[in-house]
């Protein structure tokens, strides 16, 4: 009897130990953190450079008013005008150039007048030398005319230079089209009074459906940009609106900016030169663009920023392995505002706390949501 009520109680002690156990288990296991987790993910990253500029007519033509030219006689176009390259724009009227050239035009014919009678008396002498070859007179006046017709010669060689110049002049007076374009402003008051408005066009001509912006990039950027990368523009002036564009032109040399302004500021900078892509960009040339400059594109293992914590220099992850925290140093590169790539340190296999707190410890034992 006595026997049995030991096991008993001794049974009653086990059964009441593996409760306690079990509960303290429970308990145990209760205060776990739970966690999300989150693996390497490949992601397109994009660097880019910001800076801005002016847009621009890619080609134009500005003809200003030219005093040695003489009266601007007749304007040939009107504002709105389409114009081929060598479409004639302006004639000029000179009568100076006239007269120079009336007054060439008699010298010349003295000069040939002069020059063919020269040669007829030296055909003459050479007559009478042929039968007289010993006659010294004959000799020396047949020297003097070589000479006279030689200097004569080259009178009239000077006399048509000088006409093709004046000719090259009148010419000039009619100034046709460089490029291909609209006639974009027609200034009749240069035609009124040129004396007082040299300063001012007559003619403005433009490709209207090429746009050019031209700006300014730090010398630590024009390391990174090329001829051809892609760019983004926009416009403070049109929101929710983009246009594509490319770079044309890197300065091999750089400029002085006296002021804060473009890009930043005072310094050197270097000039470059975007080409629009997009058609029909509904602003006009003069509106200040911001330009977003595409350096790199690429395919990158990358991990949430919230996944990342700083000590210092040093980049680390909580990774868990086997229900326990385990933190890793990671090399890191490029980030964006919701994600960073990661160069190093964990492996596509590795389950990385999404969330950084600061309850997550090294050896923490935690669950998995």
């Amino acid at each position: 009897m006595k026997k049995k009520k030991v096991f008993v109680i001794i049974f009653i002690v086990l059964i009441a130990g593996l409760i306690i156990v079990g509960n303290i288990w429970n308990a145990s296991a209760d205060s776990k953190i739970e966690v999300e987790v989150t693996q390497l993910e490949e992601e397109t990253i994009t660097e880019t450079v910001m800076t801005s500029g002016q847009l621009k007519l890619a080609e134009q033509q500005t003809i200003y008013y030219t005093p040695e030219n003489g009266e601007v006689e007749e304007i040939l176009v009107n504002e709105g005008d389409q114009v081929e390259s060598g479409t004639p724009l302006i004639f000029y009227e000179n009568t100076q150039l006239d007269l120079e050239q009336d007054q060439n035009e008699l010298q010349l014919q003295s000069a040939n007048l002069k020059v063919n009678d020269l040669r007829k008396q030296h055909e003459v002498i050479d007559d009478l030398l042929r039968d007289d070859e010993k006659n010294e007179q004959l000799q020396a006046e047949h020297d003097n005319i070589k000479l006279q017709e030689q200097q004569a010669y080259i009178e009239v060689e000077q006399l048509q230079l000088q006409k093709e110049s004046l000719q090259d002049q009148i010419n000039d007076l009619e100034i046709k089209s460089e490029i291909a374009g609209k006639v974009l402003e027609v200034n009749d008051q240069v035609v009124v009074g040129s004396n007082q408005m040299e300063q001012q066009p007559i003619i403005r001509i433009g490709t209207l459906d090429q746009m050019i912006i031209e700006g300014f990039i730090s010398e630590y950027d024009s390391l990174k940009i090329e001829e051809g990368n892609p760019v983004t523009l926009s416009s403070d002036t049109v929101p929710n609106q983009t246009w594509e564009g490319e770079v044309s032109f890197i300065s091999d040399l750089p400029k002085e900016i006296e002021s804060s302004g473009t890009n930043g500021g005072g310094g050197v900078q270097y000039p470059i030169e975007i080409t629009v892509a997009s058609e029909n960009i509904n602003l006009k040339p003069g509106f200040q663009i911001i330009v977003e400059i595409t350096t790199d594109e690429r395919i990158a293992n990358t991990l949430p920023i919230t996944s990342i914590k700083q000590n210092g220099q040093t980049n680390y992850v909580h990774v868990v392995n086997n229900g326990k925290v385990e933190s890793r140093e990671v090399g890191v590169n490029t980030a964006s505002k919701e994600s960073i790539e990661i160069t190093d340190g964990v492996t596509n296999e590795d389950l990385v706390i999404k969330d950084q707190t600061d309850t997550i410890e090294d050896g923490m034992d935690v669950s998995i949501k």
